[in-house]
């Protein structure tokens, strides 16, 4: 879906120009003062309970990464289960897509700590509220480096990992390249068998810019919105569009996701062999329609002979917000 998104939205620059972008609309929902200086002004559009309520317990950490990605740490944006508050069992480290946040993963948490799952949920490097003034590159490898440092530095144990879209491509360099790091390996509605940003790594930066601007703005967003739902008409609302994009008003948004386009995104499908021996859980919706399982989950069966694959009925792209129930129940053994 990242790739498509990234081509329509370039598409559509060349096709239309770039509009300004629209001032934000006026809500009394959540007074400014309540949040974090790096939290986007647009959070006063949001009433979901379950975004909020995450939102508000995000913490943030300064994490030590080589010079080439920045020159400093790195202030990481996560949720993690309070103290005390998770059960036994490796921490499961869940991770978004693309240009996401741990928002994501709102409506899965609850439900993971009441079955006694101790979560951590970051802000990948260059995406949702995790910093980008100080960061040099926003490669797939500089993104890879900094959820390994994140790891040692936060976590501080093994983990679970549990990748959902083009997040799961990053979940499972994590599982192959830090195998130590991240034993277990669970592959939601993955986009893991389309590698790159394509053509799209050759554009000219002005064009390049162009095209991210249009990422960034509602309409696209919406229609996004819209494809990942298999009921869209019940989730695919205006303030699930609005939560999606809040990353979109974080400072260095813009030239994050040009550096990543330019770079050539992430490849993983001539690496997914490595994980051929290893035990490995797939979940995908029944009628995903961005990485539909009748043509991906046979081919990615056969390169994962040991996976199990499980199916989530009445359900498009994104389980943990249409099923999250379901996807919780599969998780918590895992």
């Amino acid at each position: 879906m990242a790739r498509a998104l990234l081509a329509a939205a370039c598409l559509v620059a060349v096709a239309r120009g770039i509009a300004p972008r629209a001032a934000p609309r006026a809500s009394a929902t959540i007074a400014p003062a309540a949040w974090p200086a790096w939290m986007p002004a647009d959070i006063s559009l949001v009433t979901e309970r379950a975004a909020l309520d995450l939102a508000r317990s995000i913490q943030t950490a300064d994490v030590r990464v080589d010079d080439w990605i920045a020159h400093g740490p790195v202030r990481t944006a996560f949720y993690r289960t309070p103290a005390g508050a998770g059960g036994a069992g490796a921490p499961l480290l869940l991770l978004h897509g693309f240009d996401s946040s741990c928002l994501e993963w709102r409506r899965l948490i609850p439900l993971l700590e009441a079955s006694g799952r101790t979560v951590v949920a970051p802000c990948v490097l260059g995406w949702g509220f995790t910093e980008r003034g100080a960061v040099r590159d926003f490669s797939a490898a500089a993104k890879l480096a900094h959820l390994a440092a994140f790891c040692e530095q936060v976590v501080g144990e093994p983990v679970s990992v549990v990748g959902t879209s083009l997040g799961a491509a990053y979940a499972a360099q994590l599982a192959i390249r830090h195998e130590r790091l991240a034993p277990r390996l669970c592959l939601v509605d993955p986009q893991v068998l389309v590698d790159g940003t394509g053509p799209m790594a050759s554009l000219p930066r002005p064009l390049a810019e162009l095209g991210v601007n249009v990422l960034g703005s509602r309409w696209l967003r919406g229609v996004a919105n819209r494809l990942s739902y298999r009921a869209p008409e019940t989730f695919a609302t205006a303030d699930a569009m609005e939560v999606g994009r809040l990353p979109v008003g974080c400072d260095g948004w813009l030239d994050a996701n040009v550096g990543y386009m330019l770079s050539g995104g992430i490849a993983v499908s001539a690496d997914l062999g490595a994980l051929a021996e290893r035990d490995v859980l797939l979940v995908w919706g029944r009628d995903d329609g961005i990485v539909p399982p009748a043509d991906n989950a046979p081919r990615l069966s056969a390169l994962l002979p040991r996976a199990r694959l499980e199916y989530v009925d009445e359900c498009g792209h994104v389980p943990h917000l249409e099923q999250p129930a379901v996807l919780a129940r599969l998780l918590a053994a895992f």
